[in-house]
């Protein structure tokens, strides 16, 4: 049946470019939807009467999912092949956004967005396979640079769309927008996709996958466990670093484990793989952050929220080129630098805004921080696969992009803990921050603890990128080290 489906399809050279706009439109859908919830989350938090420990699923919960399936996403492609899993990944996360917008209770909306994270960390990595499949190297250049524009362009508009909605309708309407990109992407699929099923399969390790899944799980819930029942928290942590240590050992020993440790070897590429998660849990950190922080201090509208937002989503899609250029003629741990300082000055700027701050000074922090990490983030992917043997680059690329995912999981989750922690105790009381979350005309006292609190937290943001400072110059040092030791040879 599928050789009989693959001869009805077009050849390659007249599929490249249909292909590609398909995965655009998958990808488009699933990143729109990661990013147009964030301006939602105060009102959710209102009428849910959620706190903010379990507001925060709203994010880790997809992230988590992305993260898990991102590293499955190949052997479900040579087990089903290039369309099916394309056109199940998509219909399930249609079905995902209807139940998040019909969504009764908030532990309904926590398991529809993380049916979403799970589909997009299979999408995502299917689109790239399939225009690299479809398109010579001659050409992978500006397919992948259209591709990129799409995936950096869905999240800059999404919160501001976001906001519209909800100030116009209600937040349920933000899962929506998604929806006809993905009906396009099944269309495209279905005409243009063939189902190359891989003939010679490798076993998939299930075990790793579970063991993986329930180590995210019991510590992303212990850690939220740990401001209300503290020794449940801790039992829960402890029995998620078991499991952590389970799935290393399982990926050690294993045939064909879901991801290969041994380019943790390479100490230019560990080092790369650190910083990474540190640049996830800034983006995905502060991503979270700022629309709590603007409808809650400044007693911005959603719809004003998102505006906020954009235009730090619209420098990046100036910037990514241009650090492109940068990182092929510039050492790159000095690029990293730069990103890594650049990011914390942006927080240090957020971490001062008070309720007076105007709109346009805080619409430029919010850029500043985004362009720093647009900036590191192409000499951060080059530097650490360049250290890697041509054989382990496959392997290095997944495994950047899985510390980076995981990175902003465990980001969110800290994160929001961090700022429950610290409004509560500037309040000199634990309390459920969705009674002063999106409330107008908040008391003086509840304001201040507020801003105070975000103010510390993204401080505390601010010094986890001086630190990655210090390991973006580590690496200049072993770069400089090799280059020393390359000469004598």
């Amino acid at each position: 049946m599928n050789g009989s489906r693959a001869s009805e399809a077009p050849p390659a050279s007249a599929r490249k470019w249909p292909v590609t706009l398909t995965v655009i439109m998958g990808t488009v859908a699933v990143v729109l939807n990661a990013t147009v919830v964030n301006v939602a989350i105060p009102p959710i938090m209102a009428d849910f009467g959620m706190g903010q420990i379990a507001a925060q699923w709203l994010a880790t919960g997809f992230m988590a999912a992305m993260t898990a399936t991102m590293l499955a996403s190949a052997r479900v492609m040579e087990r089903f092949g290039q369309r099916r899993t394309f056109e199940l990944a998509i219909w399930v996360f249609l079905a995902a956004c209807v139940l998040a917008a019909m969504s009764p209770s908030s532990s309904v909306m926590i398991a529809a967005r993380v049916l979403q994270g799970a589909t997009a960390g299979i999408i995502q990595p299917l689109g790239l396979v399939m225009i690299f499949q479809v398109f010579d190297d001659s050409e992978r250049g500006k397919a992948l640079g259209m591709y990129g524009m799409g995936v950096v362009l869905a999240p800059a508009i999404g919160p501001a769309v976001g906001g519209v909605l909800i100030d116009w309708f209600s937040w349920r309407v933000i899962y929506l927008p998604a929806i006809p990109f993905g009906l396009l992407a099944l269309w495209g699929a279905r005409r243009y996709f063939v189902d190359e099923v891989s003939p010679s399969r490798v076993a998939f390790d299930w075990l790793g996958l579970a063991l993986l899944c329930a180590s995210l799980a019991l510590l992303l819930i212990g850690l939220s466990e740990l401001s209300d029942t503290p020794v449940r928290g801790c039992v829960l942590i402890a029995t998620g670093v078991l499991a952590m240590l389970a799935f290393i050992l399982r990926a050690l020993k294993a045939s064909a484990p879901l991801i290969d440790l041994s380019v943790l070897a390479y100490p230019r590429f560990a080092l790369a793989s650190l910083l990474a998660m540190f640049y996830g849990a800034g983006l995905y950190g502060s991503t979270y952050l700022l629309p709590l922080m603007a409808q809650s201090v400044q007693q911005f509208s959603a719809g004003t929220t998102g505006l906020v937002m954009m235009p730090a989503g619209l420098a990046l899609t100036v910037i990514f080129p241009i650090a492109g250029r940068l990182a092929d003629r510039m050492p790159a741990h000095r690029l990293m630098l730069v990103g890594c300082g650049g990011f914390a000055i942006g927080m240090v700027g957020l971490a001062f805004s008070h309720p007076a701050t105007a709109f346009v000074a805080l619409a430029g922090w919010i850029a500043f921080g985004r362009m720093a990490l647009g900036v590191m983030m192409p000499a951060l992917n080059i530097d650490g696969l360049r250290s890697l043997p041509a054989q382990l680059t496959h392997q290095g690329s997944g495994m950047i992009n899985f510390t980076r995912q995981l990175g902003g999981a465990f980001g969110v989750n800290l994160f929001a803990l961090l700022l429950q922690w610290r409004v509560g105790a500037n309040m000199g009381d634990t309390i459920d921050l969705h009674r002063l979350f999106n409330q107008a005309n908040p008391a003086p006292q509840s304001l201040s603890a507020l801003t105070t609190g975000f103010r510390e937290t993204f401080m505390v943001m601010a010094l986890l990128f001086v630190v990655a400072m210090v390991i973006a110059a580590w690496m200049g040092v072993l770069h400089a080290k090799f280059r020393k030791d390359s000469s004598r040879v």
